[in-house]
């Protein structure tokens, strides 16, 4: 008896993970890609939803930014309207620059804090929110990891190594 018990543990722990992983790949799925910040020129893929002042996402994208050799991230910007103004211009700033590579970096590397210059909205951050709500995120760094079928909520130091770039 304790033996079927163990089993039917064990079988249910497998159908949940794999249950889970299903889940994970039909969300990953549906996510337009296209309508990301896409940075990077490498092979290993990275799906992410950020703040542009969220100290975590900071923290991330300094570690991220010098792997971009090695990888692809296609990036989702979540404001919040709690925040303030300056959170909210600063998503702007960054999904409607020309140059989101350099945009990216003087907001994350808090090259603007407090400065943030005037831009016109785009319908990009609209669209990221959609995107964002679509998926269920309430808190960030959210990161997605499309080859494992995994998805990382909150942040983690083990980033680099679930993409299997450090060791």
């Amino acid at each position: 008896m304790r033996r079927v018990i163990i089993l039917l543990i064990c079988f249910g722990y497998l159908f949940a993970g794999s249950l889970y992983e299903e889940i994970v790949r039909e969300q990953i799925r549906n996510i337009p890609l296209d309508r990301a910040i896409v940075v990077g020129e490498g092979n290993r893929k990275l799906i992410t939803v950020i703040n542009p002042d969220c100290p975590h996402c900071r923290a991330e994208w300094k570690e991220l930014r010098k792997h971009l050799d090695k990888l692809k991230i296609y990036i989702f910007v979540f404001p919040f309207k709690s925040w303030g103004e300056e959170n909210l211009r600063k998503s702007y700033y960054i999904a409607c620059s020309e140059d989101k590579l350099r945009a990216l970096d003087e907001v994350l590397l808090g090259r603007l804090d407090g400065k943030v210059p005037e831009v016109e909205r785009c319908s990009a951050v609209d669209e990221h929110l959609k995107v964002i709500r679509d998926l269920g995120v309430d808190g960030v760094p959210y990161n997605i990891l499309p080859e494992k079928n995994k998805i990382i909520s909150g942040f983690s130091r083990n980033l680099l190594k679930e993409l299997g770039i450090e060791e």
